[in-house]
């Protein structure tokens, strides 16, 4: 007996849901200019945050540039006598956990890149030997500024290294920049969230006056404000679901527009830029977010007509 009472309590709850879903559709449906409008508004606000954040994944790629995250070793005399004691040095550095990739610079090599850089010539014609030691270039597995200290202070405390130097300052410049930069779009997100709160609210508010002779009937008939604010509900969720396709949609669409120019880019820096698109986990917290949003707008919007219809 309790059982096929909660199977009939289900079944009406499923049946009430189904009506309000498919009544909210057919709205949706009736206005198709309207609902068009909306939606590519609510797409747009949508998508300003999603393409911003893929565009901060690719300023974070720039750490990945040929040579900026790369650090200095010069190595001394003593303990790089031969060419074999240095590959050693460089072996034995290499199997540290935080180092990626190391290369050794012989003097010969680095007194050849000297003058291939150019105006040098006459001043490196008067040395009798070459002054250049070994140097170490050290590529780190993490390239933030505080990983990429860690092993400056490493390679320093090694009794074989006579100075060594990176480009920190670049590093932290870049770093500062990406924080500021996420920070803005966290801000920028949040704006545009009340915005798309805004947008639902209004819309589904004016859809509240329009039917407001059918719900004062409702209301008449002892219909249960659950009952009536559950199609506006549904819509508001429609609405906001809606908006993040149509902002997935252009997304890809921006990418792809964008694909060939930022392939030019690399070209021009022997690189391969290309802007991805978001995890899976992004986009379905986009879709998820988009429907939330319409849902907490709309419920904004109905409560206060049934406060109205029915005050505590």
């Amino acid at each position: 007996m309790l059982i096929e009472s909660l199977r009939n309590g289900l079944r009406g709850w499923l049946r009430q849901h189904g009506y309000s879903l498919l009544y909210s559709i057919g709205n949706l449906v009736r206005h198709p200019l309207a609902s068009l409008m909306t939606v590519l508004v609510l797409g747009m606000a949508l998508l300003l945050p999603l393409l911003l954040g893929t565009g901060l994944q690719q300023l974070q790629s720039l750490r990945q540039l040929d040579g900026m995250e790369r650090i200095s070793v010069f190595i001394r005399a003593s303990a790089a006598e031969t060419p074999a004691m240095a590959h050693d040095l460089a072996a034995t550095v290499k199997n540290w956990a935080a180092v990626s990739q190391v290369e050794m610079i012989s003097p010969q090599l680095g007194l050849q890149q000297l003058r291939q850089q150019g105006g040098f010539d006459d001043t490196l014609d008067l040395l009798a030997d070459n002054p250049l030691p070994w140097v170490m270039s050290v590529t780190p597995v993490d390239d933030s500024p505080e990983q990429v200290n860690d092993l400056l202070g490493q390679l320093d405390a090694q009794h074989w290294a006579e100075a060594v130097q990176a480009d920190m300052g670049w590093l932290n410049r870049l770093q500062s920049m990406l924080d500021f930069v996420d920070a803005a779009i966290k801000l920028l997100a949040a704006l545009l969230a009340v915005a798309v709160l805004l947008v639902v609210s209004n819309t589904i508010r004016l859809d509240v006056q329009n039917r407001q002779d059918e719900i004062d009937v409702l209301a008449l008939s002892g219909a249960t404000p659950g009952f009536m604010r559950r199609p506006f509900l549904y819509t508001g969720f429609l609405y906001g679901l809606l908006g993040g396709v149509v902002a997935l949609l252009m997304l890809a669409l921006t990418l792809l527009l964008l694909r060939e120019p930022l392939a030019a880019i690399g070209r021009a820096y022997a690189q391969d830029l290309a802007m991805q698109l978001p995890s899976i986990e992004v986009l379905a917290l986009t879709l998820l977010g988009g429907g939330v949003l319409g849902l907490v707008g709309a419920w904004l919007a109905v409560s206060r007509r049934l406060q109205l219809l029915h005050p505590q």
